[in-house]
């Protein structure tokens, strides 16, 4: 990725989130990334498909953080932890990442081919999974729901402990993912 792209996306994921859609003009993301707004338009020819780009970005980058954490010689249950808690590190540490992902995830400005074609790339999480079904370690549920309740529950963590930042600390995170697990273990 160029390196005027990458300030364009870095600048337009923390507007969108602070002003929203229609609260951030063009002008404003190529002023605030030191870019002209033709170099905006070069990259992105309407502000839509920025934010779709932007979308696939963001996933993306989330997913190549926590990519290639499965250890076979650990137990089940540890595995899906360590997952668990990566994603939850990484929306403590990048809140605009996560709250950009929520905010338009359900947006008509995503369209229904980025957000196909994203999600294909998170099968590979529910691979992990399948381990645990066949395993006999956690309820067989269909593939949707199983995301759903997995991203619920990281979302509303992360949301949670920044509402609460006093209350985050081992223990509390810890029983925040026993609650997950309790609800998917058989």
């Amino acid at each position: 990725m160029r390196e005027k792209e990458q300030k364009i996306l870095d600048t337009s994921l923390k507007l969108f989130v602070e002003r929203g859609f229609h609260g951030t003009s063009t002008a404003e993301i190529a002023k605030t990334a030191g870019v002209a707004t033709g170099t905006l338009f070069h990259y992105f020819k309407t502000k839509e498909e920025l934010i779709d780009r932007l979308y696939i970005y963001t996933k993306e980058n989330i997913l190549n953080e926590v990519q290639d954490d499965y250890d076979d010689t650990k137990p089940f249950k540890e595995n899906v932890k360590s997952l668990w808690l990566k994603f939850v590190c990484l929306g403590i540490e990048n809140p605009y990442k996560f709250n950009f992902i929520m905010t338009f995830h359900c947006s008509p400005y995503i369209t229904s081919f980025t957000k196909g074609r994203i999600e294909e790339k998170f099968v590979e999480l529910l691979e992990v999974y399948k381990k645990g079904f066949k395993e006999n370690k956690i309820k067989e549920i269909y593939d949707e729901l199983l995301m759903d309740c997995f991203w619920g529950n990281i979302l509303n963590t992360i949301m949670h402990f920044e509402k609460y930042p006093e209350k985050m600390n081992q223990k509390n995170i810890n029983l925040t993912f026993e609650l997950f697990w309790d609800g998917l273990s058989k």
